[in-house]
């Protein structure tokens, strides 16, 4: 893919957005509400397929762990002619405390649209997020639903 370009997605709208209008310290906040509804975040495998190990970034001497959005948005990182990067996928859940685990903060879309989250503003979102139910908090309820229309919710997450 390499040199493509890309038009933005909703996530990066919502980075852009959330860059323009909310306030410098809450912003990595909004940013954390757009990754904790997506299904999985991604991340680049710089180990083997046996022995995954996600990249990581050091910044100003805090360490980040880089994550995606999208799958797509790790392949945009290959260069023309090399061999596929790997990818590392992980539910929301699942990713967002794991990076609390291993003391990481989180480098969010490397490039343009990129976002640094530090690791005291993931810890304070996470434990929050989970005292409220965390992804299975998520979403709403609509009575009188068929049963293709509760699979249709159930598989996009909402």
């Amino acid at each position: 893919m390499g040199c493509v370009a890309r038009l933005p997605d909703r996530f990066d709208l919502f980075v852009r957005k959330a860059r323009d209008c909310a306030d410098p310290v809450r912003r990595p906040d909004y940013i954390l509400g757009a990754l904790a509804g997506l299904k999985d975040w991604y991340f680049l495998n710089v180990g083997t397929t046996e022995n995954p190990l996600p990249a990581e970034a050091e910044i100003e001497g805090a360490r980040y762990v880089v994550v995606f959005s999208a799958h797509g948005r790790v392949e945009e990182l290959q260069p023309a002619g090399s061999h596929p990067l790997k990818a590392i996928s992980m539910p929301t859940a699942r990713a967002m405390g794991w990076c609390v685990e291993r003391r990481l903060g989180m480098l969010v879309n490397p490039g343009e649209d990129s976002a640094l989250i530090p690791l005291d503003q993931l810890k304070a979102f996470h434990a929050e997020w989970s005292q409220r139910g965390g992804r299975e908090a998520a979403g709403f309820w609509i009575p009188n639903m068929t049963t293709e229309e509760e699979d249709f919710w159930q598989e996009h997450g909402c």
